[in-house]
């Protein structure tokens, strides 16, 4: 992909033998969009990227794992700052082209003195080869246990549009957004007010649809960036149908990343997928599918492969207050457990029992009280979760 440098390092900050910087600069001025966390509190890098979000233009992007730069006052902004400021100088650009990103340990000062003097440096390295995108996975990892990176391909006026994703997450999974970094990178030629419209929707079923443990993050960034190398026709209508293919493919993108952080989640040995049909619209459909993937008691029957159906039930009736219990058709892989609310007659526990130790795990709930549908994709619990955060300042 041309216009694009990356380079990774290890700060010294938290991390040993591994890196947790990563620099990306473009050649020329590139288009942007993003979306943040929904928390109230905010990130001292997200609150800088949102104060300059409105320029959709990006020449650089700044990434430091291990410590989040959140709950830090004038301190964590003034170290913000400080990364812009020297990134700025190096580049010749605006302040406001300059993004920054953390991910890591809230309300820890960060160590920036060891950042800057990293800076020049990778700066000085303007690599990119086939690897570069995996290494940029890597470096920005914190609990995670895989790099999560993918690649597709999309056509455009006949064009063919790259487009790389890496994302980080593990822990602290919840909706509005997933708590996450993510940047997304291809070279068509599209108005940036464009991609903040398909970047939302993609988010929407992807990113926005994923919980691991109902906990949301200060940090969470979703980047959709476009280099413009392509040399398409502008695209500035999102309902162009030149625009198709590439929805597809980028719609593919964020939700295959958006499964990777699920089955990568903090402890997780299954990935569980939640679909909610016939509900009275789609908001209610994916609040329940959300009740049913955030309850800790489905997540840690499903965890012992135990068929305990009424957990499920229960995740149900707390939800939404106009459920129809008498309507209510419950399946488990393909597998009927509830029509009707009453046990199907082929019902054997010794069947679900086995069905729930494979490493991907169907539920689907059939209201028959509307016509709208919900898909989310939830893990199972296990004791490794506990243990992850027990040791993770340690």
């Amino acid at each position: 992909m041309n216009n694009i440098k990356i380079a990774t390092c290890n700060s010294g900050t938290k991390y040993k033998n591994r890196d947790d910087l990563l620099f990306i600069t473009f050649e020329k001025e590139a288009n942007i969009a993003a979306i943040f966390t929904s928390s109230s509190i905010k990130a001292a890098p997200v609150k800088w990227c949102q104060k300059i979000i409105n320029q959709q233009k990006i020449k650089a992007l700044l990434v430091n794992a291990g410590n989040a730069n959140c709950f830090t006052g004038t301190d964590g902004e003034q170290d913000v700052s400080k990364k812009v400021e020297i990134i700025s100088q190096l580049l010749n650009c605006s302040k406001d082209q300059i993004y920054i990103c953390s991910t890591g340990v809230i309300g820890e000062r960060l160590k920036i003195d060891k950042i800057i003097d990293k800076i020049p440096y990778l700066y000085s390295i303007k690599d990119f080869n086939n690897k570069s995108f995996p290494k940029a996975a890597k470096a920005i990892m914190t609990t995670d246990t895989i790099a999560k990176h993918i690649n597709n391909i999309a056509l455009i006026d006949d064009k063919i549009i790259n487009i790389n994703a890496i994302a980080k997450g593990s822990g602290m999974i919840a909706p509005n957004m997933a708590t996450l970094l993510g940047f997304i990178f291809c070279d068509a030629n599209i108005d940036p007010k464009i991609l903040l419209q398909l970047l939302k929707d993609a988010a929407e079923k992807s990113f926005n649809s994923i919980t691991i443990d109902s906990d949301q993050s200060t940090n969470d960034s979703l980047f959709l960036i476009s280099t413009n190398n392509a040399n398409n026709k502008i695209i500035n209508n999102i309902n162009d149908p030149r625009l198709n293919d590439f929805k597809d493919k980028l719609n593919k993108t964020c939700l295959d990343l958006a499964k990777m952080i699920v089955i990568d989640g903090e402890g997780a040995s299954k990935i569980i997928e939640i679909r909610v049909n016939k509900a009275p619209n789609y908001k209610i459909a994916k609040q329940i599918a959300f009740s049913i993937g955030n309850s800790p008691l489905v997540k840690s029957a499903i965890a012992a492969s135990d068929p305990n159906w009424g957990r499920i039930i229960a995740a149900i009736g707390k939800s939404y207050d106009k459920i129809d219990e008498n309507l209510i058709n419950l399946k488990i892989g393909k597998f009927d457990i509830i029509i009707n609310a009453k046990l199907a007659e082929n019902y054997q526990e010794h069947v679900i029992h086995n069905y729930l130790k494979n490493d991907h795990v169907v539920i689907d709930v059939e209201l028959n009280i509307g016509n709208s549908n919900a898909v989310i994709y939830s893990s199972d619990l296990n004791e490794e979760y506990v243990t992850i955060n027990k040791d993770y300042r340690s």
